[in-house]
């Protein structure tokens, strides 16, 4: 991930630059997801973790976490 005037984006690197044109940019949700997925994470782990920070449902935390790893995982950027 790279910060650049406060936004956050994936950038593909080595081959995953032809399998990917372009980037992937993260909202603040989005961030703070990717970040916490530097560890192994169940999507309840972390969707909890995620309505805690953003003081939100954890419904609603759950149903943008597995919204996230599914196009994350659609885009090839999460190993299974």
């Amino acid at each position: 991930m790279r910060s650049i005037g406060g936004d956050s984006f994936l950038v593909p690197l080595g081959a995953r630059v032809a399998a990917m044109p372009g980037l992937v940019v993260l909202n603040g949700t989005g961030r703070c997801m990717w970040e916490l997925l530097a560890q192994e994470r169940s999507v309840d782990e972390l969707a909890a973790a995620v309505a805690e920070h953003f003081d939100v449902d954890y419904s609603l935390a759950h149903a943008d976490a597995q919204s996230f790893l599914d196009e994350m995982a659609q885009l090839g950027l999460l190993q299974p």
